[in-house]
């Protein structure tokens, strides 16, 4: 009886180990899923760490980019654009200036006794319209496009955009009536 009761001690012990092996498994796989859990949250924020300076970089190309083709804007407008210097000028002033300045050239004839002629640089700028005395500003407008040459699909968009207040308001409800794009 006495080896009876030493293997039901045995047993007993044996159960007991078992009890606090299987807890102590439990307790290292619990800490091996936080660590698992860690380790992804930190490879995560890697991950968007590494997207965030992907998307500063592309940024910072966009941004050179614009500003590449901002200078190449400038320097089309101020050697080849049809309305001259004024469109330049007012995109230096910034856009709170309303006034287009152009220049063109006038071949002007001299008296009998000075035989030749010469190119004299007259500055004229484009009539602004607040929606006051129409008539008027449609004969300065006439007397513009007379002196200086615009295609006749462009004259319409270039006196809108000296358009101010009333008109201006006037101008944006008739385009978007007629569904046509701003001009």
């Amino acid at each position: 009886m006495a080896d009876d009761t030493r293997m039901k001690e045995l047993q007993e012990a044996q159960r007991k180990m078992e009890l606090l092996l299987v807890d102590e498994r439990a307790r290292r796989q619990a800490g091996e899923e936080q660590t698992h859990a860690r380790l992804d949250q930190l490879t995560e924020k890697e991950g968007l760490q590494s997207a965030v300076m992907n998307v500063e970089n592309s940024l910072a190309n966009v941004q050179q980019q614009l500003q590449s083709l901002v200078e190449q804007l400038q320097h089309y407008n101020r050697n080849k654009s049809i309305l001259g210097e004024g469109l330049t000028a007012s995109m230096e002033k910034g856009s709170s200036s309303r006034v287009t300045t152009h220049h063109f050239n006038v071949n002007e004839t001299t008296n009998k006794s000075n035989s030749g002629s010469y190119n004299t640089l007259h500055r004229m700028e484009f009539p602004l319209f607040n929606g006051e005395d129409a008539r008027a500003w449609i004969r300065r407008c006439t007397r513009y496009f007379q002196m200086i040459p615009i295609p006749e699909d462009q004259k319409v968009p270039l006196a809108s955009i000296h358009m101010e207040g009333r008109a201006e308001l006037w101008y944006q409800g008739h385009v978007e009536k007629r569904g046509e794009p701003p001009g």
